[in-house]
């Protein structure tokens, strides 16, 4: 599953604790692949990261509008995201 984070101005995906990503605050995000560019092509770089599908869809119940929560740490800042996705079980 994969997932691309944007901050707020003034942070650097690249200052991102790879380590640190976590979805629904349980499923480790993977280390490898990682990758730094623009997917929206909206000026603003976002760091794309992955994370086994098994252990998404173990974490999150079916639906059509499921919230799904991406949180971490740039440098001693921490930072959430919430999205909304379709899980299919």
């Amino acid at each position: 599953v994969v997932v691309y984070i944007e901050l707020p101005t003034g942070y650097d995906v690249r200052q991102i604790d790879l380590a640190t990503i976590r979805l629904e605050g349980a499923v480790p995000a993977e280390t490898r692949p990682s990758a730094i560019g623009d997917q929206d092509k909206d000026g603003v770089t976002d760091l794309m990261v992955k994370f086994k599908r098994s252990d998404v869809i173990a974490a999150l119940p079916a639906g059509d509008k499921v919230p799904v929560k991406v949180n971490g740490k740039v440098g001693v800042t921490t930072f959430e995201g919430v999205d909304i996705v379709r899980v299919i079980k």
